[in-house]
């Protein structure tokens, strides 16, 4: 059964009756009774749930509701193969989008890459025009300093013409020594081997100085150059980019388009699912009074109170009325399709036809028929629902072997005692499982004894016929 799902149930309407009115009723002669019959056909239509099963019998349809069927039948499979066409293009969008968004991701790694290189490239060229200022100022040093050597050698030169002028009597009549005369023809030739080589350091210093700016130059011309490939670079990856975007924008907007159309064709595949579940019933509806028939029988075999299983199908099922409207292989645990095959080719119907519950947001749905039982719980019970019923294979959506179904379980888990706390257990965990004394969840217990409880007195009016 399906646990957790349709967390509360609406409000079910009871008769209402005087109590003092029943004791002066139970007084009289049940020969002289003529209010019970028209109170009891009053009763017979307030309790009327859903349409037996598929299986619940071999009773032809009529041709023109056999024909309907037939004709919805067909109705269905051209809506599932418009939902699997529907959900092939949404996988091919899908792949798509996630193809775009590879890309995506491929030129953001790109554009971040260009920017890093764009980032070296000027880090380079500013370095380089630090470089080539600094080459700049050391040439016009080197260039002032040679300039300077330059006019100092002329200077000496001129002196040392002049004293080279000089005759040995001009040196004697000047009263100097002949000595220091030539000391300081010495002293200045030397001098001026001295600047001559200053001279030729600074040219070639000037020299290698202007072959560097030169090299710098042409360094920071190829970094220019390459910094206005990486900004096209730059440009054409951003444009690219902009173009992925709204790809995937086109995309994803195509996607919610299908998907939407894939909700419809869903919704009208369920409805059609409902519709011929309703006319494969054949009977017609079931009343309560026919319901509680089933639960009296399953009583000899079971010891479940009737009024306290017939609380727990209404509540799971309304007896049949909700057995859910979804395609299982939408709604139910991967592991529990083959066991849902296993169980619908058996019986000889199509998988693609038998409605499950639906999937709730907290989990899995695929609950099957009145009881609401999982496919592997229903595997579980499956032979011994036979040993009692007769159906061999049985069916989740046969009325009567779902009461079977629902009944083992809940003796199974003690309910057969009859006691207000064995049966309040029970249902926590036909609804729980595990997780039955969770207090937030004791609102199933609750609401299944309470409408047992009016169960019960109405099985009282119905056991007076």
């Amino acid at each position: 059964m399906i646990k957790i799902e349709d967390i509360k149930p609406s409000k079910f309407k009871y008769l209402n009756y005087n109590k003092k009115e029943t004791k002066k009723f139970s007084k009289l002669e049940i020969e002289n009774f003529r209010i019970v019959p028209i109170f009891l056909i009053f009763l017979t239509f307030s309790f009327v749930f859903a349409p037996q099963s598929f299986t619940q019998t071999t009773k032809k349809l009529p041709p023109e509701i056999e024909e309907k069927k037939k004709s919805l039948e067909s109705q269905l499979q051209e809506v599932l193969k418009q939902i699997e066409k529907y959900k092939a293009e949404i996988s091919k969008i899908q792949k798509q989008k996630r193809s775009i968004q590879q890309e995506i991701n491929l030129v953001n790694s790109q554009i971040k890459k260009t920017e890093l290189e764009i980032q070296a490239i000027n880090l380079q060229i500013n370095n380089l025009n630090k470089k080539i200022n600094d080459t700049k100022k050391s040439i016009a040093l080197t260039e002032e300093k040679l300039k300077k050597s330059k006019n100092y050698l002329t200077a000496l030169l001129r002196y040392y013409y002049q004293l080279r002028q000089r005759s040995v009597v001009e040196i004697f009549l000047a009263g100097a020594y002949l000595s220091d005369y030539f000391d300081n023809f010495y002293y200045l030739q030397k001098l001026q081997e001295n600047i001559n080589q200053e001279i030729d350091n600074l040219k070639n210093l000037n020299e290698n100085l202007n072959k560097q700016k030169i090299k710098l130059e042409n360094e920071l011309n190829e970094q220019n150059s390459l910094l206005t490939l990486a900004q096209i670079k730059y440009k054409e990856l951003q444009d690219l980019k902009q173009e992925k975007n709204r790809l995937l924008a086109q995309a994803q907007k195509l996607e919610r388009e299908y998907n939407k159309k894939l909700e419809e064709s869903e919704r009208t595949a369920a409805q059609i699912r409902q519709e011929i579940y309703r006319l494969a019933g054949g009977a017609g509806p079931i009343t309560f009074g026919e319901a509680y028939d089933y639960a009296k029988t399953v009583e000899k075999f079971t010891g479940i109170r009737p009024a306290f299983l017939l609380s727990i199908l209404h509540y799971e099922s309304k007896i049949g009325q909700n057995v859910g409207s979804c395609h299982y292989k939408d709604a139910m645990k991967p592991s529990e399709r083959p066991i849902f095959e296993e169980i619908v080719k058996e019986l000889g119907l199509d998988p693609n036809k038998m409605p499950v519950s639906c999937k709730p947001w907290y989990g899995w749905g695929g609950a099957m028929g009145p009881a609401q039982f999982l496919p592997s719980t229903w595997m579980k019970y499956k032979d011994r629902i036979a040993k009692i019923t007769g159906n061999n294979p049985p069916s989740p959506w046969n009325i009567y072997d779902s009461f079977v179904a629902a009944a083992l379980y809940l003796k199974d888990n003690g309910a057969d005692k009859r006691t207000y706390e064995a049966e309040w257990k029970a249902a926590m965990i036909y609804f729980a499982g595990s997780n039955w004394n969770n207090p937030s969840l004791r609102f199933y217990g609750d609401d299944v004894m309470s409408i047992a409880q009016k169960f019960e007195e109405d099985i009282r009016i119905l056991e007076r016929r």
